[in-house]
């Protein structure tokens, strides 16, 4: 029986170990591809991985109708969640901006004209925006007409991570610079 937890225990972790995969090698094949399309068709190879494990548990000896049970309500939700975590951590950049400006429309039930998001969410716009609020947060510092790093090291070392870890999965920096 321990065996049987074990194999379910596994499946989630088995099926997002190979939807990274397939993800990070998609990306480094076809680095132009839609990032949607790439991180679904992932998501499809770690539901196959998913089925496989749980195939594996039938013939450990489980019982059919068991395993249906623990794979719908256990595993495949286990994996769901997993594997929204995953692409949401390859979407960050890109989510973060749709989230500030469903933010800033919740606040504003009249709408807002679409010059007005363009003056805010262009590069220029976004730039000022997070070089203000790190310089207010203390870990970036003007000076004259520079920007400089402070004493503050603690986004550096997050940022690295990160970087680190998209440079792993994308074969790059980021998803808007090849």
């Amino acid at each position: 029986m321990i065996a049987l937890e074990l194999i379910h225990l596994a499946a989630p972790v088995a099926a997002l170990a190979s939807m990274c995969v397939i993800h990070a090698v998609w990306c480094r094949m076809a680095p132009d591809a839609p990032l949607l399309n790439t991180l679904a068709a992932s998501g499809v190879g770690g539901l196959a991985v998913l089925a496989g494990v749980e195939l594996a548990a039938v013939s450990a000896g489980q019982p059919v109708r068991d395993m249906v049970v623990a794979a719908v309500l256990v595993d495949a939700p286990i994996f769901a969640c997993l594997a929204y975590g995953y692409a949401n951590f390859v979407n960050l950049g890109q989510s973060s901006v749709r989230v500030r400006i469903y933010r800033e429309l919740l606040q504003m039930p009249d709408g807002v004209a679409i010059e007005t998001l363009r003056e805010e969410y262009d590069e220029h716009g976004m730039l000022r925006s997070r070089l203000e609020r790190l310089v207010s947060a203390g870990d970036l510092r003007k000076d004259g007409g520079g920007v400089y790093r402070s004493g503050k090291s603690r986004l550096q070392h997050i940022a690295s991570v990160i970087f680190g870890l998209k440079r792993f999965v994308l074969g790059r920096h980021s998803e808007f610079n090849p």
